[in-house]
């Protein structure tokens, strides 16, 4: 399964659309946001996709984002979510929530551990979880989503740019 990972979009429609665009050139399954969309604007650019979304501390209108998210087929956004795809245990949350990720990661029941928050790609591994941060598609050095493949465990950094 390929999954598309983003985060940290902060509202920025025409690095979104970019990024939505190598997700599907790709073919992806799935979309995960991990937080700081920072309006629900963005979420009907990913209506024809399958999508998960979090909140991020970005993330002032709760209700709305929920409202559009809604309409739109994804159901609630929370702080954090767990599901289980392609056989593989898969928390999201943000990141700013440091005593949540660690008991996340000394729990040792998540294959996958998607977070954003600091617009930094990160990619490792602690013991049996992978944890990956696409980086941000806004305020950063280098505008950055990834694309996981839970067949091959591998992650791809992609970098967005606007001509």
């Amino acid at each position: 399964m390929k999954i598309g990972l983003i985060s940290d979009t902060h509202n920025d429609i025409e690095m979104i659309e970019h990024a939505i665009e190598v997700f599907k050139q790709r073919n992806v399954d799935m979309v995960i946001h991990a937080g700081d969309l920072t309006s629900a604007s963005l979420i009907p650019l990913f209506k024809d996709m399958h999508c998960k979304f979090v909140l991020g501390n970005c993330d002032i209108d709760v209700d709305q984002i929920n409202s559009v998210a809604s309409e739109c087929g994804f159901g609630c956004v929370e702080s954090y979510c767990e599901f289980t795809a392609d056989d593989k245990k898969f928390m999201v949350f943000h990141g700013n929530d440091v005593p949540l990720f660690r008991k996340a990661v000394s729990s040792g029941k998540y294959d996958y551990i998607i977070k954003g928050h600091t617009h930094i790609f990160e990619n490792y591994t602690s013991d049996t979880t992978r944890i990956i941060n696409p980086g941000s598609l806004y305020r950063a050095e280098e505008h950055t989503v990834a694309i996981l493949d839970t067949k091959k465990d591998k992650v791809e950094k992609i970098r967005i740019e606007i001509e």
